[in-house]
């Protein structure tokens, strides 16, 4: 009997817990606005300058795999006098094959309350690309009705020669020599133990 009522005290406070670590995590993601929010921009990539306006463009991973549907083409539109995201901007994304000029992807013009903008796509081909981003900056006398236009290259590699040196090495090269090490040291502390 008192195992059983151990096993209850012990099913009710794991439920307890889990329901305590719930409401903990909806208070959490409770949007409070504007209370100790930072907004930050892409760092790196390309940069290309527009009149007053930076537009940066990030790939990830680097170099995109063809066929990999995690690919991100990461554009921030930063007022380059502040350094800062400009908000409430209209953008379109297209996506060309460079050496065929056919374009392959379009997304349309779409309201984004900041300039940091992130388009998911999986490139099909091993070719080069261009993305060209189209954006309307609402209280700009220029761009609102005509769009600021960027074009980045991009080249997607095949599946087979995609794999950097650092991928390499942390997922075949060490395991491997980690594995023989211990096979090594295995068979020399088996070969004392025969020879005793």
């Amino acid at each position: 009997m008192t195992t059983t009522c151990l096993s209850a005290l012990s099913l009710f406070s794991s439920v307890l817990i889990i329901i305590l670590l719930l409401l903990l995590s909806l208070l959490i993601a409770i949007d409070i606005p504007d209370l100790g929010k930072a907004y930050a921009h892409f760092i790196g990539g390309e940069t290309k300058t527009i009149d007053n306006y930076q537009i940066l463009f990030l790939l990830s991973p680097p170099k995109p795999v063809v066929g990999d549907d995690s690919t991100k083409l990461n554009f921030s539109v930063l007022d380059k006098e502040e350094n800062t995201d400009v908000k409430l901007i209209f953008a379109a994304l297209t996506i060309k094959e460079k050496d065929t000029d056919t374009i392959v992807h379009q997304v349309p013009y779409k309201l984004y309350a900041f300039g940091d903008i992130t388009f998911p796509y999986a490139f099909k081909n091993n070719t080069n690309y261009e993305a060209i981003l189209q954006v309307r900056i609402s209280g700009d006398a220029k761009y609102e009705s005509t769009p600021l236009t960027a074009s980045f290259d991009i080249s997607a590699v095949s599946p087979v020669s995609a794999l950097p040196f650092d991928q390499l090495m942390t997922y075949y090269v060490i395991p491997i020599t980690i594995v023989l090490g211990g096979i090594v040291v295995a068979m020399t502390l088996l070969r004392r133990r025969i020879k005793q």
